[in-house]
């Protein structure tokens, strides 16, 4: 995928709106409100939200981490952020900032080229039929740039995806695609999870992640929140499950027809 441009565009009030006036007058409010735009700008690329990935005891301190910033600090300005609606718990490992999306702009690598060859040609004085013939073989080649990005994206997935089977393809958040889980993938899950039903709580995934579409993870996330969910189940199961077979040498379809064996045969 091609590279992609972001900024920040603070609306013209944003230092007017009440909130922020409030969290202004508090004692230091000056550093919580840099810390509040600091979070915006890790947060952009990632749709609005933050990740604790548990390389710190909790949030505050790993936040901290990245911004640079006292975690005491972090903790009272997302505290208050959370307060004044401006940031929300989607669960233990995912934040969202509300107000992040409304503030964010891009613009793919091959824009940006157009955008910047407008721009110096507004610039120029010559505007001969030579130079618009040159801009205009200029903004062809841009644009034939910008096809060949459109046909790898299309292609490449393809091509990765179909050399592996796909149990089940999780929703991701709005506009980028989803997530295909491998057989590979959930075997190897299997190995670690022995105790859960890893298959059915994929499956649960899937209806819960469908249901709740603002709740929907990133590429960045959706492993986290994965590894997540399969842990909590994990150790809330009463006994370890006797797993039907040892599936890490069978072929695609003997594993799809153990499973299909395993669900629709006599377990008790």
């Amino acid at each position: 995928m091609g590279k992609r441009y972001y900024w920040l565009k603070l609306p013209e009030d944003f230092f007017r709106q009440k909130p922020i006036k409030k969290l202004r007058k508090i004692a230091g409010g000056d550093t919580y409100t840099i810390i509040y735009l600091k979070m915006l700008l890790i947060a952009m690329k990632e749709d609005g939200k933050l990740y604790f990935e548990g390389v710190e005891d909790d949030f505050y301190e790993e936040l901290s981490l990245e911004l640079d910033e006292d975690s005491e600090n972090v903790k009272v300005t997302v505290l208050f952020l959370i307060r004044q609606g401006l940031m929300e718990l989607i669960d233990e490992t995912e934040y969202r900032l509300t107000e992040c999306e409304k503030m964010v702009g891009s613009e793919s690598a091959s824009a940006e080229r157009v955008r910047r060859h407008r721009e110096n040609k507004a610039l120029q004085c010559n505007t001969s039929v030579t130079d618009v013939k040159r801009s205009g073989n200029v903004e062809k080649e841009i644009e034939k740039e910008k096809d060949i990005e459109i046909d790898k994206n299309n292609i490449c997935p393809e091509v990765e995806t179909s050399a592996q089977e796909v149990f089940i393809s999780l929703p991701l958040v709005t506009g980028s695609g989803s997530f295909d889980v491998t057989i590979n993938y959930l075997n190897s899950l299997r190995q670690l999870y022995p105790a859960v039903d890893v298959e059915q709580e994929f499956r649960k995934m899937y209806g819960w992640l469908d249901s709740n579409p603002r709740n929907r993870k990133t590429a960045r996330g959706i492993k986290r929140f994965i590894t997540g969910w399969l842990g909590r189940a994990q150790d809330q199961a009463p006994v370890t499950r006797t797993a039907p077979a040892d599936n890490r040498r069978l072929s695609t379809g003997e594993y799809m027809k153990n499973t299909a064996d395993w669900y629709g045969g006599d377990n008790r």
